[in-house]
């Protein structure tokens, strides 16, 4: 969703008169931060799906403690910028994002309503045996479901999915992060 967000603002900020250059002049305090948490939780991925090894099993077996360490962070990183308009509303996604990761061993709930509407079988076949690391499947147990991933996005989209109240704010906020950028006007 990231990164169709980006690019409908660059699109939209463009055909408003804003400037992509305009989007150089942004300094993003504790950059490096967003930088640790991506490829932490990637290179995790990778290695838990993509070998079988004891590095994998120790991976998974403490998927939970690096899951909230990445999002830990990222709201770190995000309440460096707390002055920048836009990633106040993508702090409070991510925040909306991370209390049910906390409260569900580090995986965000998904509700299998929305991905039968959706008609993501692949997925709830993956999720339903347990292989989808960051994710699980919404059942009594869950906590703070609602602020999971509930809200189906079906074709005619191109790219159909599952989204959380936590992912409209993110996107939101990076939303008016470049198109605010964008329209800003520098002196040269």
């Amino acid at each position: 969703m990231v990164t169709e967000i980006i690019t409908l603002s660059l699109l939209l900020g463009k055909l408003t008169g804003g400037k992509i250059r305009n989007i150089g002049n942004l300094y993003i305090n504790g950059w490096y931060l967003f930088v640790i948490s991506f490829l932490t939780e990637i290179i995790c991925l990778l290695i838990a799906s993509k070998t079988n090894g004891r590095l994998s099993i120790i991976i998974e077996n403490n998927f939970f403690y690096i899951h909230i360490f990445v999002y830990l962070l990222l709201i770190i990183g995000l309440m460096m910028n707390f002055h920048e308009i836009g990633l106040r509303t993508t702090l409070a996604g991510a925040i909306l994002n991370f209390l049910p990761l906390l409260l569900n061993n580090g995986r965000m709930p998904v509700s299998i309503n929305a991905l039968k509407f959706s008609k993501l079988y692949t997925q709830l076949s993956l999720l339903d045996e347990g292989r989808i690391m960051t994710h699980a499947l919404v059942d009594k147990s869950t906590k703070l479901w609602i602020l999971g991933d509930i809200i189906p996005i079906p074709k005619p989209y191109f790219f159909p999915k599952i989204i959380s109240v936590g992912d409209i704010l993110i996107a939101l906020g990076l939303f008016i992060l470049i198109l605010t950028n964008m329209k800003k006007r520098y002196s040269t």
